[in-house]
């Protein structure tokens, strides 16, 4: 009795769900699913944030950065990449 893979289960239940069966379409949406979210660096100190994107600026920078500027006013300059 061979042991299926993770990916082996993930079709068959993807097939019995019917869903699309074109292994090349389901190729390019696994490619899609699977790049690595770029992570992010606090300008002010170097600080990468681990996780998804900009997850915890918040209070990192209401901790370490509130001086400088304030959060509300530091995060849509963070998010928009115009930030210093």
């Amino acid at each position: 009795m061979s042991k299926q893979t993770q990916l082996d289960k993930f079709k068959a239940l993807a097939k019995e769900t019917e869903c699309d069966p074109d292994e090349n379409r389901f190729d390019r949406a696994l490619k899609v699913v699977s790049q690595p979210i770029e992570k992010k660096v606090c300008p002010e100190c170097g600080h990468v944030f681990k996780g998804n994107g900009w997850d915890g600026i918040d209070a990192h920078w209401r901790s370490k950065h509130e001086d400088v500027m304030p959060y509300e006013e530091a995060w849509p300059l963070l998010q928009s990449d115009k930030y210093k």
